[in-house]
């Protein structure tokens, strides 16, 4: 009988042994961590702090403290394609949140944009409010030793 429960255990461990491969597990870096950038928005100008950051995801954290509701649209300053992302109408006095992964190093505005559903001649009419330049270097490292992360 202990011959029996030896060759079972030696057979058990084995087999759980076994299980394994010998392939190695691609294990690819995560994103960057996402940055906070604030935006302030008056009746006069956008500005927008830090105003460079390294390429990746990044979190606009939007303060609108001009009279009217305003929407905010990052876009490329490279040429006219439509905006990145835009956020609805923000409320004087309100804020909100905006989340762009800006993958590309290069110069990018933020700016007032036209309210939604409004005619070519309302969207080309200026606010007067100036927008806010933006830099984005090289890519961030990974965020794969930070703790906390995702």
């Amino acid at each position: 009988m202990r011959t029996t429960t030896v060759g079972m255990l030696v057979f058990a461990a084995a087999a759980a042994g076994g299980c394994g491969s010998g392939t190695h597990f691609a294990n690819g870096p995560r994103p960057p961590a996402p940055v906070n950038m604030t935006v302030y928005v008056n009746d006069q100008r956008v500005s927008v702090s830090p105003s460079s950051v390294g390429a990746g995801p990044i979190l606009f954290i939007i303060t609108n403290q001009a009279s009217n509701a305003e929407s905010l649209a990052v876009t490329s300053s490279a040429g006219s394609a439509p905006p990145l992302a835009d956020t609805g109408p923000i409320s004087p006095q309100g804020t909100a949140q905006l989340s762009v992964n800006l993958k590309t190093p290069g110069d990018y505005t933020v700016a007032v944009a036209p309210p939604p559903g409004s005619t070519e001649a309302a969207a080309a009419t200026p606010t007067g409010i100036q927008p806010a330049q933006i830099h984005i270097g090289s890519p961030r490292a990974s965020s794969n030793n930070q703790v906390g992360q995702p």
